[in-house]
């Protein structure tokens, strides 16, 4: 383990705690939830690393509001544990959903004939704000900033969304959240023998291109990392393949981010 490094805690959980529905990308976790904490089970890789240490990245750069992964076992499967970010009052409404309530359809679909990835994010912009009243640029330029440098390869509009409070009527972008697809986690698309500069290349991006800089860029770069302190930070994780992608990435944008 690196330098002070604790040991993961292990939660038992009752089969009670489990939630069950179906999830929107081929790598859903098992997912657990009990008093106000819900908790990931691997599947396809080290998910609940990839969450924790994107947590960590965001700990240690300008944007502050995220959801914060501890790495942990749940009932003695590696994993991931995180705080519900949601008040009592206040719903996730994720953009396909807000898009199929007001329009129907599939939203990724729709943007599909938009040629430029310009206009396709322009285009949900405009979506968002004309329903919602909210601007979500800065929400969608700090998300896919950070995909670029994670080479997340599930970010789609399931996962991208704002919060509704019934209360005040009032709305606000959601916190950022669900990077489990990120650092080359998934084995079965990025198995464990293969050459890892061979790997990274073929990360492809979502919901705008498949290529993370090009949506980065389009979306307007903004994210802002203390590489010193992410280095000590990093210093303190167990030595995986996650923690080496990593600083490969950042070594990669450091003239971007730092």
């Amino acid at each position: 383990m690196g330098r002070g490094a604790n040991p993961m805690k292990n939660y038992k959980l009752s089969a009670e705690a489990m939630v069950m529905f179906s999830g929107s990308s081929a790598g859903t976790q098992p997912k657990y939830y009990e008093n106000g904490y819900w908790y990931k089970t691997d599947r396809m890789g080290y998910e609940g690393m990839a969450e924790h240490l994107m947590s960590v990245v965001l700990s240690c750069s300008d944007c502050k509001d995220y959801v914060f992964y501890e790495s942990c076992t749940v009932n003695g499967r590696s994993g991931c544990r995180s705080a519900n970010f949601l008040k009592p009052e206040e719903s996730f409404i994720s953009f396909q959903r807000l898009y199929d309530m007001y329009e129907g359809g599939n939203l990724s679909e729709r943007i599909l004939p938009i040629k430029s990835v310009e206009d396709r994010i322009a285009f949900v912009k405009q979506f968002v704000a004309d329903f919602t009243g909210i601007d979500c640029s800065s929400y969608l330029s700090c998300l896919l900033s950070l995909d670029m440098l994670s080479l997340n390869t599930d970010r789609h509009f399931h996962n991208l969304g704002i919060i509704a409070n019934r209360m005040t009527g009032t709305f606000q972008t959601a916190p950022v959240f669900d990077n489990a697809d990120a650092l080359l986690s998934n084995y079965d698309r990025f198995p464990a023998d293969e050459d890892l500069s061979a790997l990274i290349s073929s990360a492809y991006a979502q919901p705008f291109s498949a290529n993370h800089e090009m949506q980065a860029k389009a979306a307007g770069l903004a994210l802002h990392i203390d590489y010193n302190k992410l280095h000590k930070q990093l210093d303190n994780e167990p030595p995986s393949r996650a923690v080496n992608v990593l600083r490969l990435q950042l070594e990669k944008y450091k003239s971007v981010f730092s």
